[in-house]
């Protein structure tokens, strides 16, 4: 029989509503783990910030980070794969930046370390909570210009808005060309006076879930992908996954694309459909 890699996004799917793992689903999970179901995660977070979220089950497979930019081993860190945008690529879309004042979150590694670099005094309210949520993130750095947000290996660029609206408007103004890969997404937690916060992140055109998602196949030795997934930046790994199920929470953009519709977030929808449908291969 064939290696079956089994693969979900954290916020909004494997993760409550309080953007932590319930002690259902960790229980559950890791039982499946240890009974030889090869289970990991592709997430838009960083490594830092997952395994913090992600420390109640005992994952040992390599993980999929920033939304496909980097493979990493989920227990070290170490790197497997990278996806670095290149140099002479951003300076154009700085540039625009500049001229149009818009203000974005840039992640990058700098003398060695990923740090998130933007422009101090230029908050806008979707940026201010992201920061909020991330005190004392030793991968802060707040700079004077937009100049300094060229600085490194820059890997990440993310628009933290209030509308979708908005930032489509920054999306279509940086015309983006094919090195690019883009998105806009709706906030699982937050949101801003009653509205919804969206975000868009714009990364390597190979920077994505599926790209990603793939390597871990490729790595497991697995020969069937099932994924689990709430959000458009799951779109990708939809694709190219032969089971997909979106939870009842989910947007319909992945409601429409998934094998089935699953429990919601809040009731441990990942977990439960594992352990009922007795999936240890």
């Amino acid at each position: 029989m064939g290696k079956t890699l089994f693969i979900t996004d954290l916020d909004g799917t494997l993760l409550n509503k309080d953007a932590k793992i319930s002690p259902v689903t960790a229980k559950i999970i890791n039982k499946l783990i240890d009974n030889g179901l090869i289970f990991t995660y592709a997430t838009a977070r960083g490594f830092e910030s997952a395994t913090k979220v992600a420390h109640g089950i005992n994952f040992k497979y390599p993980a999929v980070y920033n939304n496909g930019v980097f493979v990493q081993n989920s227990r070290t860190g170490d790197f497997i794969e990278k996806r670095i945008l290149a140099q002479e690529k951003i300076g154009r879309i700085i540039e625009i930046c500049e001229t149009n004042n818009f203000y974005p979150a840039v992640f990058a590694f700098i003398d060695g370390r990923s740090r998130v670099s933007w422009i101090k005094g230029n908050e806008n309210d979707g940026l201010e909570s992201y920061l909020a949520d991330r005190k004392g993130d030793k991968r802060k750095r707040p700079v004077e210009s937009h100049g300094e947000l060229r600085d490194g290996d820059i890997y990440d660029i993310t628009f933290h808005g209030g509308s979708y609206e908005e930032l489509e408007k920054i999306l279509r103004v940086l015309d983006l060309n094919s090195h690019f890969a883009h998105f806009i997404a709706k906030d699982t937690y937050k949101d801003l006076r009653g509205n919804a916060i969206y975000y868009s992140g714009i990364t390597r055109f190979d920077a994505t879930k599926d790209s990603g998602v793939l390597k871990v196949k490729e790595l497991v030795g697995a020969d069937k992908i099932v994924c689990f997934g709430d959000n458009v930046n799951d779109i990708s790994m939809f694709n190219i996954s032969d089971e997909k199920y979106a939870v009842a929470n989910a947007v319909d953009e992945i409601k429409n694309l998934a094998t089935a519709v699953i429990g919601s977030n809040d009731d441990d929808g990942v977990a439960k459909w594992l352990e009922e449908n007795n999936y240890e291969r």
